[in-house]
């Protein structure tokens, strides 16, 4: 019986580091995981899509240089470019306006997601201290009680000595 009890207290054990390593290290891990690999391809996205609008502005413009047979089409592509230059100023700096707000919406996502982790492990050695208190105190109380039961035991038996050896001498 003791035996079995071992082992179901061996398998508790293991059970409770798996649960605990899980809890700090594996959940964690995992959150931030799916956090960078979100914020990475919004950004990715984010940035090829700025690279698809600058190229296809830059085929467009080429192409117009083409169109240019005398001084009027040369005027409108010369207005066109100026035009898509500023276009394109807008858009980078609607891109890097994205591009930034996503960095710090990512930067605060890890921050909170770090505070969170740091608090749940936190409480996870304050629990574990208290369950340490709890059984050194149980088994403090355990063996004070066998220590008592022990000596209770052998009282009689030394009383006994006591009188044998006191009948013995007179």
């Amino acid at each position: 019986m003791n035996v079995d009890k071992t082992k179901a207290y061996g398998n508790q054990a293991t059970e409770r580091a798996a649960e605990q390593f899980n809890n700090a290290i594996g959940e964690p891990v995992r959150a931030y995981g799916a956090l960078t690999t979100d914020y990475f391809e919004q950004l990715f996205s984010a940035q090829l899509d700025a690279v698809r609008a600058f190229a296809d502005s830059s085929l467009a413009q080429s192409r117009s240089w083409l169109e240019v047979k005398d001084s009027d089409s040369f005027r409108q592509v010369i207005e066109q470019q100026q035009q898509a230059v500023q276009q394109l100023s807008e858009r980078l700096k609607e891109d890097a306006d994205k591009i930034q707000a996503l960095s710090q919406e990512y930067l605060k996502e890890t921050q909170q997601l770090a505070t969170d982790n740091m608090q749940s492990g936190r409480q996870q050695i304050e629990e574990n201290m208290q369950k340490g208190k709890d059984q050194l105190e149980n088994s403090f109380q355990k063996g004070k009680a066998e220590a008592d039961d022990t000596q209770q035991k052998s009282q009689p038996q030394s009383d006994k000595s006591k009188k044998s050896a006191s009948a013995a001498h007179k």
